[in-house]
């Protein structure tokens, strides 16, 4: 590698070591063992002539220079890298838009995929890629069922709390009435003297 190529690795390594801390989240992309998948930066203008395409992964904790590539389309693959499962592209038009193609992804290779422009020093936030990683199941929203509003259908209605009193308090008044005759009644006849108690027995016609 040359030494200029060493150098912006440098600054990879450095941005790459704050990337997990920053408030920006990567999109994560949870994929197959063996799958595959297709990375995107995109440059606003035509001043982005080269980039670089590197991963930290996860669990050694090591940043990897993965791929070079210029606006004219050329590539240069890092070191001990398997070129036919990092391939990389250009396509431009009001855009330029740079692509990284991985495939044959692996479990060890969890980690943060980016790229850096070279001319500007940007690094898009990339992606986080997860192989052999099941993405988290969303439970169901719980709708809560509203209990059924009984209707009165008493006509009319008389009370503005409904049918409750039309009924209760009817109710009420014949059972005070029923307390007030029973009690009368039987005041009556304890005021009778016991002598017009014997009135209503019957008279023996013999005597």
């Amino acid at each position: 590698m040359t030494l200029s190529c060493m150098c912006f690795c440098l600054i990879i390594w450095m941005a790459a070591s704050v990337l997990p801390t920053l408030q920006a989240k990567p999109s994560v992309l949870y994929t197959k063992i063996n799958g595959s998948e297709v990375l995107t930066c995109e440059c606003k203008d035509h001043s982005c002539q080269e980039v670089f395409w590197y991963r930290y992964l996860e669990r050694t904790k090591t940043l990897q220079f993965l791929v070079y590539v210029n606006s004219a389309g050329r590539e240069k693959h890092g070191d001990d890298l398997n070129g036919t499962r990092f391939k990389g592209s250009v396509s431009s038009g009001q855009k330029v838009v740079y692509t990284l193609r991985i495939t044959g992804l692996q479990e060890d290779e969890i980690g943060i995929y980016s790229c850096m422009f070279k001319a500007k020093n940007l690094m898009p936030v990339g992606y986080y890629i997860m192989p052999g990683v099941n993405p988290p199941t969303v439970q169901p929203l719980t709708v809560k069922t509203k209990k059924p509003v009984k209707i009165c259908n008493c006509k009319p209605s008389s009370s503005p709390k409904g049918c409750e009193q039309l009924v209760l308090w009817p109710g009420i008044g014949a059972l005070l009435l029923l307390a007030i005759t029973l009690a009368g009644t039987l005041y009556y006849f304890s005021r009778l003297p016991k002598k017009c108690r014997h009135r209503f027995t019957k008279t023996n016609p013999l005597r």
